[in-house]
């Protein structure tokens, strides 16, 4: 996307719409807003960020599957302090607008991101990504590396080989493994083994015991197999916006569970009430992104491997694969969940701080 002024599409002053206050516990974080904060016009869709701090070095943070940027509330203060700090709704999710498109893959985020740094950050930014977020920037870190200055992933998703199932994506973060799993079972044909099904759904010529096998009766199958499957994942979605739901699978990723609060509850529920977040939650689920060591072999930036350790989804072995990978990658682990940024973020405050001064960036 081209434009011809960052600044024309970008409504409401930065600094002017930060709110901040104290939890019960006396932390400064970001008040939830019910109607978001800035906009940013992508592509004719408008796109909800934040912006805070006026000096230092660029940050973007970008959010996991189902989250907002207010998932960095206890962040963004701090590291507003010694940086510019952006936070950005990714299309689909939060404040942005939830258009039905392509999202399997990840490939819009990537470009979205891509472009948000060239327009609003106006210079190559240090991208963090918790969960789908951080798969998100490794893409725009290979696909646009003029617009990345280094790369922190935080419980990071992506897959490292061929996918073996027919609801297996790059997307193993914030929507659980169970829920997956039960999304898979629906959309199943009753009598068709895992193993039978993750050969079925992708133009495999081998068919589980239940399905037409072969020329025309299985281009008639894979129609009713995605009718199935999106009645399924809608069924799914009901259940999982619901407020006492989030509140259960954010205590399975919380270790401290006091964090996961009203108003982080209410940052998930309030925009899950779109009319069209139900079909973007289908788009979410059902492709998969470029396998990881596609990815790390393109690029040629630092990067942070910040990881809570006790995350029961995404464990300290995805990072160890990473490092692997790209050898020069720096890990800090942490004993917390699936998002440590705001399960311990005093920690992972600290922790983010300590690797930017490393790499030059004054904090």
């Amino acid at each position: 996307m081209k434009t011809s002024a960052a600044a024309a599409s970008v409504e409401a002053p930065a600094q002017e719409s930060i709110k901040l206050e104290t939890d019960s516990h006396g932390v400064e974080r970001i008040a939830l807003q019910k109607h978001g904060w800035q906009t940013w016009k992508w592509q004719g869709h408008k796109v909800n960020f934040c912006q805070a701090g006026d000096h230092g070095p660029p940050i973007v943070l970008i959010h996991g599957f189902g989250a907002s940027m207010y998932h960095w509330r206890y962040n963004i203060p701090a590291l507003a302090k010694t940086h510019r700090v952006f936070a950005m709704d990714m299309l689909g999710f939060g404040w942005s607008e939830k258009p039905v498109l392509e999202y399997s893959g990840c490939n819009i985020w990537a470009n979205q991101l891509a472009d948000f740094i060239k327009e609003v950050v106006h210079e190559p930014a240090v991208v963090v990504g918790n969960s789908l977020g951080g798969y998100t920037c490794l893409l725009a870190a290979a696909q646009a590396p003029e617009q990345v200055a280094g790369v922190v992933l935080v419980n990071s998703a992506g897959r490292f080989s061929a996918p073996q199932a027919a609801v297996e994506t790059a997307l193993q973060d914030d929507s659980s493994v169970a829920l997956r799993d039960a999304v898979q079972e629906a959309a199943e044909p009753a009598d068709s083994s895992p193993q039978e099904a993750s050969t079925s759904g992708r133009g495999s010529e081998s068919a589980g015991p239940g399905e037409p096998k072969g020329g025309v009766w299985s281009r008639v199958w894979e129609p009713v197999r995605s009718v199935g499957m999106r009645a399924a994942v809608y069924i799914s979605f009901l259940a999982t916006k619901q407020p006492a739901r989030i509140r259960q699978v954010l205590k399975q990723v919380y270790i401290e569970h006091q964090n996961v609060d009203e108003d982080l509850v209410q940052s998930i529920v309030i925009p899950a009430g779109d009319p069209n977040a139900a079909a973007v939650f289908y788009q979410v689920i059902s492709g998969w992104g470029q396998p990881v060591p596609d990815l790390l072999s393109r690029l040629k930036v630092p990067m942070l491997l910040l990881w809570g350790e006790l995350d029961p989804w995404i464990g300290s072995g995805k990072a160890e694969q990473i490092q692997r990978a790209y050898p020069r990658a720096e890990y800090a682990g942490m004993q917390a969940g699936h998002c440590p940024h705001d399960d311990l973020p005093s920690e992972f405050n600290s922790k983010l701080l300590a690797w930017l001064d490393k790499q030059g960036a004054p904090s």
